[in-house]
């Protein structure tokens, strides 16, 4: 059962005096890195001429050919630069370059020109071997060509037992927007009552509609039920994670009828599946028109580009990493004000319509426990991500959930992302903790392979590890997604109202509350950015007038200190005119149950 709760660290149970619901034997506290005797060996890709010389970057530069620019190579070569001690991987880290691996001795850093080698050369880094990433694109894009071919084949003969996959929707190749967004709209038609595809409040940066689908028994009734939430693609290059966010939603809609657990998810609680965040940026990473693009398409802060534009050569390194751009601890250590850099935080926070508008979406719907899939690192993370954050106050409920996450991945390191990762500022999980009490994780999925096919390797990897076989075995994201969404729906993980109240009136639940970025530069002075949110939810009042709500506790952790900040829901109704009629206050912790009288408001 995924409560069943680990022990923490020694300061971690000194700052945050809450006893472990069931208690379990220690895990000792992971490596900051994936050992090199990983269970998960590296798959040999193709790489082109390599220099495997123990020296400068500059000697390294002068010996190995200049990646040949064009379509296929764009110009990028990787570097495997000697990195022994967390504090040079930090470090390296922390010049904005794209580190694309980290092991206990060694990173591997893709460069997309002279600029880029110069940056790495100017901190005098050991550089073992530089390599031409041209070929290995090549057979990368003919990996595509056999999978799209087999596709092909597939739906042309979907019986076929040859070329049936192990996956709900027996794909064998990676989808294109189009045709993710295309299924969505299937999916709909085919199970009206269950599906329920919107638009989040905001289109992306280039202009195109972010589609997310919620999931539920009578999913269009306003019912209160407790929200799941599950992201793809906030990086461009990670493809599978578009993939196992699809996937997980065509499974639980086909075994709704057969399996008793998915049948009870759905009836009692509300999943909602957003599997392209960036859309634009995938775009042009899926077509190989940027194959390595990570960030969206900010050319210029404050300037809307075309999609020319975001695809021009001269563009290939600019944009903002999504995962920065959140408002809680914005601007902080293991983000970048450099546009140039694969961390660029942004102009400001939440700068970036894609995360504007996934931050109205968790302001707007309750959302427990969220997961926000990546590749490919072998990793459960979960906050704090900067070291400027503290322990949270109720870190036992949280580490015992990732713990229970992780295991279902195979076993990978889990816990913050400084201790088995690095660190980070402004990503989902802070802004999910702070600002709304939501428990946010990030897997890091499909490792095991080398150069830049670890982003998105061969599609066979992506059903291995949706189902935890193969190359995977043992390791699944669906039995994590599933574990998650049993932890949403448990009422220790949330909080629940209870009350009377006129039948079919709509109910609103809000708050306001302030995130407030990192310490910041700005002319010369470090100040602080506040973010002010408005935090509203609505349920209609069943026939029956009497009504469970599942909310977010209004007790919210602090991002100073290891307590939970004493604030209240403020529950409201209106009548015929648009008029609150009555208005209750309450404060609840999570855990808990209270009442509210709500019997005052107008006939509905």
């Amino acid at each position: 059962m995924w409560w069943r709760i680990a022990q923490v660290s020694l300061l971690e149970r000194q700052e945050c005096p809450l006893k472990p619901i069931i208690s379990s034997a220690r895990h000792p506290r992971p490596a900051a890195v994936v050992p090199s005797g990983s269970r998960w060996p590296r798959r040999v890709a193709a790489l082109g001429t390599a220099v495997a010389l123990s020296v400068s970057l500059a000697t390294a530069a002068a010996a190995a050919p200049d990646p040949k620019p064009g379509a296929a190579g764009n110009g990028l070569a990787i570097a495997k630069v000697k990195a022994g001690t967390k504090a040079e991987r930090q470090k390296l880290m922390d010049l904005g370059l794209d580190v694309i691996d980290l092991t206990d001795t060694h990173a591997e850093v893709l460069l997309r020109g002279a600029a880029d080698r110069a940056q790495l050369a100017g901190g005098h880094w050991q550089v073992e071997q530089v390599s031409d990433a041209t070929d290995q694109l090549a057979a990368m894009a003919a990996d595509r060509v056999t999978e799209a071919r087999r596709e092909a084949a597939r739906r042309a003969n979907p019986t076929s037992r040859t070329l049936a996959a192990g996956l709900p929707s027996g794909r064998v190749s990676y989808r294109t927007l189009d045709e993710a967004e295309q299924e969505m709209r299937e999916l709909e038609r085919g199970y009206p009552d269950k599906v329920k595809v919107f638009e989040l409040s905001r289109k992306s940066l280039l202009g195109h509609a972010i589609l997310g689908m919620e999931i539920s028994s009578d999913v269009r009734a306003d019912s209160g039920k407790p929200v799941f939430l599950t992201t793809g693609l906030h990086h461009a290059r990670e493809w599978p994670t578009l993939e196992f966010t699809m996937e997980f939603a065509r499974d639980v809609l086909q075994n709704y009828a057969t399996d008793s657990h998915i049948k009870g998810l759905v009836d009692s609680s509300r999943l909602i599946v957003v599997p392209a965040v960036n859309p634009g940026g995938y775009q042009l990473s899926r077509d190989l028109t940027n194959e390595m693009k990570r960030k969206n398409c900010r050319v210029a802060a404050g300037r809307v580009p075309t999609r020319q534009q975001c695809a021009a050569a001269s563009s290939q390194q600019l944009g903002v990493d999504l995962n920065r751009n959140y408002a809680a601890f914005w601007g902080g250590p293991g983000s970048s004000a450099s546009t140039t850099a694969e961390t660029h935080y942004g102009a400001a926070p939440t700068s970036e319509p894609e995360i504007a508008a996934l931050t109205d979406l968790l302001n707007s719907r309750q959302v427990v426990v969220a997961v926000n899939n990546h590749t490919p690192d072998a990793r459960l993370l979960r906050a704090p991500a900067s070291p400027l954050e503290p322990v949270p106050a109720e870190v036992a409920l949280y580490d015992g959930l990732a713990r229970q996450l992780g295991a279902a991945l195979g076993g990978w390191p889990t816990g913050p992302w400084p201790d088995v990762y690095y660190v980070a500022s402004g990503v989902a999980e802070q802004e999910g903790l702070y600002a709304n009490g939501t428990l946010g994780f990030t897997p890091e999925l499909t490792p095991g392979h080398d150069g830049l096919e670890r982003f998105h390797p061969r599609y066979q990897y992506v059903i291995d590890q949706y189902r935890g076989t193969g190359y995977y075995a043992g390791s699944s994201i669906r039995d994590a997604l599933l574990i998650a969404w049993d932890a949403a729906n448990d009422p220790r993980t949330h909080s629940i109202l209870t009350g009377s109240a006129p039948p079919g009136i709509e109910l609103t639940i809000s708050k306001d509350v302030t995130v407030n970025s990192s310490p910041v530069d700005r002319n010369g002075r470090s100040v602080v950015l506040p973010s002010a949110l408005h935090i509203q939810s609505t349920m209609r009042v069943p026939a029956g007038g009497r009504f469970e709500w599942h909310v977010l506790p209004s007790l919210r952790q602090s991002q100073q200190t290891s307590t939970l900040l004493q604030e209240s829901w403020v529950v409201s109704c209106r009548n015929s005119a648009g008029e609150v009629q009555r208005s209750v206050r309450v404060t609840i912790g999570r855990g808990e149950t209270k009442a509210v009288d709500m019997s005052g408001c107008p006939a509905g």
